[in-house]
């Protein structure tokens, strides 16, 4: 692209050689036109001089009229590049900042999305009906079965002393619990995204399932025929449509 700088320079040269030959047009038209005027009374011999000067002097006029001419073109030509120029680094900067406010749109935009689809999974999941978990039971070690309540909730596991207002959903008392190293509040069942699930409540002598420990407080799945040992007592956990006779 043509340097601004360089055209500027240019257009100030022209303008300055223009302003100049203008004055001596002026001058050389005003000189002609008094001769002009003069020439019918002159004497014959300074008639011709004078003539002479005129023919020489209109030549230069129109020398220096085309020339003029020419500048005056050159002028207007790069004022208009000029003007285009203007024009091109103003589009440019409008793109620029176009370009910033794209930029700051789009991150708005996947923000707004991000938003979105977390509404709209919360939604889901408020609207999404219960899950049916399929009928199960604990069994105890003298095959009494505890049917389980998904409806209820949690089913805390422990051993009933008569101290506490109300005995656990899971009293292993009458298995001889507290003798087996059962703590009073020591596990947890409960329903979660359609099946049942056992946390250890930080019990004194820790649970197990099929013989691996739990971590305290972590909630962990329970799958069909489990075995849970609570210290050293254990039940079984199974879904009763699902499982034949222990």
């Amino acid at each position: 692209m043509i340097d601004r700088t360089s055209i500027e320079k240019d257009i100030g040269d022209l303008r300055r050689s223009a302003a100049g030959l203008e004055k001596e047009v002026k001058q050389l038209r005003d000189w002609i036109g008094q001769n002009e005027r003069a020439l019918p009374g002159m004497p014959e011999a300074l008639r011709r001089i004078t003539e002479d000067g005129l023919l020489k002097a209109r030549a230069d006029l129109a020398l220096r009229e085309n020339e003029l001419q020419r500048l005056r073109a050159d002028l207007a030509r790069n004022e208009r590049v000029i003007g285009k120029l203007t024009e091109i680094e103003r589009k440019q900067r409008d793109i620029v900042a176009l370009e910033q406010e794209q930029e700051r749109i789009i991150v708005l935009l996947e923000k707004q999305r991000a938003d979105l689809r977390l509404l709209q999974a919360e939604y889901e999941q408020i609207t999404r009906p219960p899950t049916p978990l399929p009928p199960c039971e604990v069994v105890l070690p003298n095959n009494q079965r505890i049917v389980l309540n998904a409806q209820k909730g949690d089913h805390l596991i422990g051993w009933h002393d008569g101290a506490a207002a109300q005995p656990p959903e899971i009293d292993l008392q009458p298995v001889q619990g507290g003798a087996n190293g059962v703590s009073r509040r020591h596990a947890v069942l409960r329903p979660v995204n359609g099946e049942w699930t056992i946390t250890d409540l930080g019990s004194t002598n820790g649970t197990f399932l099929n013989e691996a420990p739990l971590a305290p407080n972590h909630v962990t799945p329970l799958r069909d025929k489990t075995r849970i040992r609570l210290g050293n007592l254990t039940i079984f956990f199974r879904y009763i449509t699902q499982t034949t006779r222990l």
